[in-house]
């Protein structure tokens, strides 16, 4: 990641946080650690204790799965809940469709022949997925040569074609980015006779049959064992095309973790709060640390800036323990560092 791609994410969720429909949705969402009489967010307050993974701009989509399972049924819906699920479709629409022409702006799209879109796998199901998917009819809408989309959202217009235009050429000169280019063009023959050849035995491995067979109900279960035929097709493949379909996933998870995981926090909750000192630093790997808080630090997902001397930046919880033994608190969380979002969010 970047400055530039920080920078680009920031302007955009600033315009996303202009719009009235989005600022209903996000109001009521539950801020970690403070309490709300407000009847939406104590609802949803349950379903994140529960299970709830989505955030605010894709949430339709999930909260609608789980209001339909049996032993969610107990969770009592304020009279203002469907008129609120509506405005928060309304946001997802939106959403998804500023997602979609984000990844069109991918080197070879649409022909990207890796293993991870073939139909039914995490990336493409119709099924439960942790992940905003890649919905086959995107794929042939030609947003790789339109320009960014107005977003509608209700009646709103959100016009963010400056804000979508700069992020797109953040991402394009990434990393990881160049990386799927590179890769793509050094593709021969045999390396892509490879690919179809993984893609069609993947396709029947996750073919609803074999899916129903593994696990005819269970969504979670299911799930994984698309994750695992996925991943097994892509070890086995070699060389030019390995170096590919590793090369897409990267360039994918830059796009979706910039789109699908910063820039919704930013919206919801704001700037990032500086937690201070960070006690007991361990650097994990790359852009990776744990360390306990000085001060209190809440649930996953949530954006912090560590103004520790030895950090100095903004990171995504990705991992917190709370403990509380013989009188001696004794928290920990695990950070994803978001290298140069502190320089350009001016911290």
């Amino acid at each position: 990641m970047t400055k530039e791609i920080w920078t680009a994410v920031d302007q955009l969720a600033n315009k996303w946080r202009s719009s009235q429909t989005v600022h209903r949705v996000v109001s009521v969402m539950p801020r970690d650690g403070v309490p709300s009489k407000e009847p939406l967010t104590a609802m949803l307050a349950e379903f994140r204790a529960s299970s709830m993974r989505a955030h605010a701009l894709r949430l339709n989509s999930e909260l609608s799965y789980l209001i339909s399972q049996p032993m969610l049924g107990h969770v009592k819906r304020p009279d203002t809940f469907e008129a609120w699920l509506f405005a928060a479709y309304e946001v997802e629409v939106a959403f998804r469709l500023q997602l979609a022409w984000l990844r069109a702006q991918l080197p070879g799209y649409p022909l990207l022949r890796v293993p991870q879109l073939v139909a039914n796998t995490p990336f493409t199901t119709d099924e439960f997925s942790w992940k905003a998917v890649w919905a086959r009819g995107d794929m042939g809408h030609g947003f790789q040569l339109a320009p960014p989309p107005t977003l509608a959202i209700g009646a709103e217009r959100l016009d963010a074609s400056l804000e979508l235009q700069a992020l797109a050429s953040a991402l394009r000169a990434s990393e990881s980015w160049q990386r799927l280019a590179v890769t793509r063009a050094a593709l021969t023959e045999p390396d892509r006779q490879q690919l179809r050849i993984e893609c069609m035995a993947l396709r029947a491995a996750v073919s609803s049959e074999h899916v129903d067979e593994f696990e005819p109900h269970f969504a979670l279960k299911r799930h994984q064992f698309r994750e695992e035929q996925m991943r097994e097709a892509i070890a086995r493949l070699t060389g030019r095309a390995a170096a590919y379909a590793n090369a897409f996933t990267d360039a994918a998870d830059t796009v979706d973790f910039a789109v699908d995981g910063v820039l919704p926090q930013l919206v919801t909750y704001g700037r990032p709060k500086d937690i201070g000192a960070a006690a007991d630093l361990d650097f994990l790997g790359e852009n990776q640390i744990t360390f306990q808080p000085t001060v209190p630090t809440f649930g996953t997902g949530m954006l912090v800036f560590v103004s520790d001397p030895l950090v100095e930046e903004v990171g995504q919880i990705t991992g917190a323990n709370f403990n509380f033994s013989n009188g001696v608190e004794s928290n920990r969380v695990t950070l994803q560092l978001l290298s140069g979002a502190a320089a350009s969010w001016g911290f």
